[in-house]
């Protein structure tokens, strides 16, 4: 009989789906997915309004009620062997030790870094494995340490630019002005496309290479975005030790890299011909000649060891008994 895996994650950028497909493909187990996050469809109108009298007079919510009772039926419609759980800060503590109970193994995988969401290290004695991306979380609290990885090889298509940008409105907004600004003093032809909500204004007056989006693009199709692109720009989040998915991506897509996250220089796959670092944004210098020379592929073994088949091996064996 095959064994079942429970992979829950949020809906976020749509992370969990492409998760969820490379599970089904390369793990070996059955796999039933929960969306811990899933919205909640109101039937009619006055399912509408109790919510309203619900949430007024007796402080609850039938969206979260719903969206309990759907989880704790898919958890218990089985017992499992592996629980995958991706940011279980998200779940309640109710859905969160259900899931535990009904599986023998247990394993945690905090998508950011717990200095951007502290209430993670509250989780981490509660699995038998947790593993992170950050190198410096897993030394400060013992965790399993694991890269981020590419799911989509190379697509060939005509580069219509040297630099591509895609990013989220955050901390980072000043440095993206000045690296776009400075593209556009050197005549480097790069594009950056900012998502934010409509409730949350950029203050900011942005270059004109630079366009503000309202919707956001999913983690699952926002790899074609880059396919115009020569140069994939990462720019390092303040609270962030380890690397973003867009390295990876560089490598799945044959795409260059720059980037200011200087613990890429430790990696196996860096290259200089291939990744330009930027220790300083106010002091960038971009040789011509990393702009105009061609991509070099690396080894086979770095091709395989970061694609999502070699992650879902990894993550589900760690701590095997």
């Amino acid at each position: 009989m095959k064994k079942r895996l429970l992979f829950i994650a949020p809906g976020y950028y749509g992370f969990n789906e492409v998760v969820y497909d490379g599970l089904k493909k390369y793990s070996g187990y059955e796999v039933t997915h929960i969306n811990s996050t899933l919205p909640y469809q109101y039937k009619n109108i006055l399912e509408k309004v109790y919510n309203f009298f619900l949430k007024l007079f007796f402080k609850k919510n039938i969206k979260n009620i719903k969206r309990g009772e759907h989880i704790q039926r898919i958890i218990n419609s089985h017992n499992y062997d592996i629980v995958l759980i991706n940011r279980p800060d998200v779940l309640t503590e109710n859905d969160l030790l259900s899931a535990i109970q009904k599986s023998k193994r247990s394993i945690a995988l905090f998508w950011d870094s717990i200095q951007k969401i502290p209430s993670q290290k509250n989780y981490i004695k509660k699995f038998d494995v947790c593993c992170s991306f950050d190198s410096e979380d897993c030394k400060k609290y013992k965790l399993n340490y694991i890269t981020n990885f590419y799911f989509i090889e190379h697509h060939k298509k005509e580069e219509k630019y040297n630099i591509g940008y895609l990013a989220t409105y955050d901390k980072r907004i000043k440095e993206t002005i000045t690296l776009f600004n400075y593209f556009k003093e050197k005549n480097i032809s790069a594009r950056g496309k900012i998502f934010t909500y409509k409730s949350i204004p950029v203050k900011e007056k942005l270059p004109s290479n630079l366009e503000i989006i309202h919707e956001i693009i999913p983690f699952s199709t926002s790899y074609k975005y880059y396919f115009d692109f020569k140069i994939i720009l990462d720019i390092a989040h303040p609270h962030q030790k380890g690397l973003s998915f867009r390295p990876y991506e560089a490598i799945g897509l044959n795409k260059k890299l720059i980037t200011t996250n200087q613990e890429i220089l430790h990696c196996d796959f860096y290259n200089p011909n291939n990744i330009l670092v930027v220790n300083d944004v106010q002091n960038i210098l971009i040789p011509e000649s990393f702009i105009s020379n061609d991509y070099e592929q690396p080894e086979q073994w770095i091709k395989e060891k970061y694609y999502i088949k070699n992650w879902i091996k990894t993550i589900l064996s760690l701590n095997e008994n």
